[in-house]
C-alpha cells in the first residue's frame, strides 16, 4: 500500500481514526501540517492504522512523514471521565507542595509507562524530577487554575 501512512496510536480511543475527516500532524522544527484522510483502517494484529491521505502517493513521501505526531484538535476529542486529562492539558501545570503551598516546578512532560503514569517536572532549581501519577502523591489537578498539588513521599525527591 504505497503511500499509505502507517499510525501507531498513543491513545486509549484509537478507534476515533475511523471516523476522522483530517490528521493534524507536528514535528518539532517543522510546520504543522494538516492532511485530509481518504481513507482509515485498522491494522488488525499491530495495533496501527492504516490511512490514506491527500498528497501522499508513494512510499516515499509517506516515509517523509515518519516521525511526526498525530495531535487531536479539542473539537474532536472524546470526553474523558473525571480523574482523567489530555497530557497537553497537564504540560506547564504549576506543581505546588499541597502541605506547604510551595512552588516545586511545573509539569514539563508526560510519560505514560502502562501503569500509571510518569510526570516530569522542572523544579525552580531547572533540574528534572519525577512524579507518579497516583493518588496517594497527587493529591489534586486543577486544570483551570493551573495548579497539581502534590504530597511527595519521604525520599521521593532525595
Amino acid at each position: 500500500m504505497s503511500g499509505t501512512l502507517r499510525i501507531h496510536p498513543l491513545t486509549d480511543y484509537p478507534e476515533r481514526f475511523l471516523e476522522m475527516k483530517r490528521l493534524h500532524i507536528e514535528k518539532q522544527g517543522k510546520s504543522p501540517r494538516e492532511l485530509e484522510i481518504r481513507r482509515a483502517s485498522s491494522h488488525d494484529g499491530k495495533g496501527q492504522i492504516l490511512v490514506m491521505v491527500d498528497g501522499v502517493n508513494d512510499r516515499d513521501e509517506a516515509e517523509a512523514l515518519s516521525g511526526w505526531l498525530v495531535t487531536i484538535s479539542p473539537d474532536e476529542r472524546v470526553d474523558l471521565p473525571d480523574g482523567e486529562y489530555w497530557i497537553d492539558s497537564l504540560i506547564g501545570l504549576s506543581v505546588v507542595d499541597a502541605e506547604s503551598g510551595d512552588c516545586l516546578g511545573a509539569v514539563e512532560d508526560v510519560m505514560p509507562t502502562g501503569g500509571n503514569d510518569i510526570y516530569l517536572v522542572r523544579t525552580t532549581d531547572g533540574d528534572t524530577r519525577m512524579i507518579p501519577a497516583v493518588g496517594e502523591i497527587v493529591r489534586e489537578i486543577d486544570i483551570h487554575s493551573g495548579v497539581m498539588k502534590v504530597r511527595l513521599l519521604e525520599g521521593l525527591w532525595d
